[in-house]
């Protein structure tokens, strides 16, 4: 950012004063040493009667040649960022990001050699999740909405207003594949031994029964899951023996289904098709077996 004049020449004051073969030059001849100068007094001794010393001017009219420098390059490095921003390599991350742009309700218009829109309007950016990969010689978008906290598809009118969106916004002559559905589902089979000095005998702690731990470390990490991310099963297992009052835990088995697909046994890890899961209570089965901790402080 470009300095103003006045700062310009308190610093070659500055310097100035730092300098012996400079000492000779003084503000005033009635004042002996090397008295240093700054804009301010520069400002009252050329509106009075006094003379003004000519290489105070000069120093003026080099800080003044300064500043104008400075300004141009702050204006060509301005510029040069705004073409570098508007021609960059439309990587898989810019599709992601550009998603987020989309405004639901409003049209895209033509203003200055682009397409965007006139008026800027954060509430109605309804993409709040959105990742991008290259597959099969087309660019693959997942996108999702948050409602209250939780990852939901776009509605069938948003889908389709959001893929006209994109028919604008996109390269030339890249093909794209937009999805937006619901989360995939997963079902486990664990084994949980907890403690009953903490859990009672619905998962709930005792001190609180409106908190279910196991419940809420599950949840948890499958918020935490970056979106289009892969879940892998051990980093689940973790989460859950993290929980309150949970001392072990086996995973004997677990199965995905993508939405309107069948279960599918997974090994360790498996990624999403909406780019989110869900873990579906009602066909997992926990099996929870009693045991007191004891902890021995020394």
């Amino acid at each position: 950012m470009a300095r103003t004049i006045a700062q310009i020449y308190d610093a070659l004051n500055t310097s100035k004063a730092s300098m012996e073969e400079l000492d000779t030059f003084v503000v005033s001849t009635q004042v002996p040493g090397s008295t240093r100068d700054n804009a301010a007094d520069l400002a009252i001794d050329v509106t009075s009667e006094s003379k003004v010393a000519v290489w105070r001017l000069w120093l003026w009219i080099f800080a003044v040649g300064s500043w104008m420098v400075e300004v141009l390059f702050d204006r060509h490095t301005s510029h040069v960022t705004e073409v570098l921003e508007s021609k960059r390599v439309h990587t898989t991350r810019w599709y992601a990001e550009e998603c987020k742009k989309y405004q639901y309700g409003y049209p895209l218009s033509w203003i200055d050699d682009r397409y965007q829109y006139a008026v800027d309007d954060l509430g109605s950016r309804i993409i709040k999740y959105a990742a991008a990969a290259e597959r099969n010689s087309k660019v693959v978008i997942k996108v999702a909405k948050d409602v209250g906290g939780t990852r939901e598809p776009l509605s069938t009118d948003e889908l389709r207003l959001f893929r006209e969106f994109w028919s604008k916004w996109k390269d030339a002559g890249v093909t794209l594949e937009i999805i937006s559905l619901p989360a995939d589902q997963l079902k486990i089979n664990l084994t949980i031994v907890r403690d009953r000095l903490v859990l009672d005998a619905n998962n709930n702690l005792l001190r609180d029964n409106s908190i279910n731990p196991v419940r809420l470390a599950i949840d948890a990490f499958g918020n935490g899951l970056e979106f289009d991310g892969i879940l892998r099963l051990s980093k689940l297992v973790d989460a859950i023996q993290e929980a309150e009052g949970v001392i072990d835990v086996k995973l004997s088995s677990a199965s995905h289904r993508p939405s309107g697909g069948s279960w599918q046994l997974v090994g360790m890890s498996v990624e999403s098709a909406a780019g989110y899961f869900e873990l579906f209570y009602n066909e997992s089965d926990f099996t929870y077996q009693d045991n007191v901790e004891i902890t021995i402080l020394d």
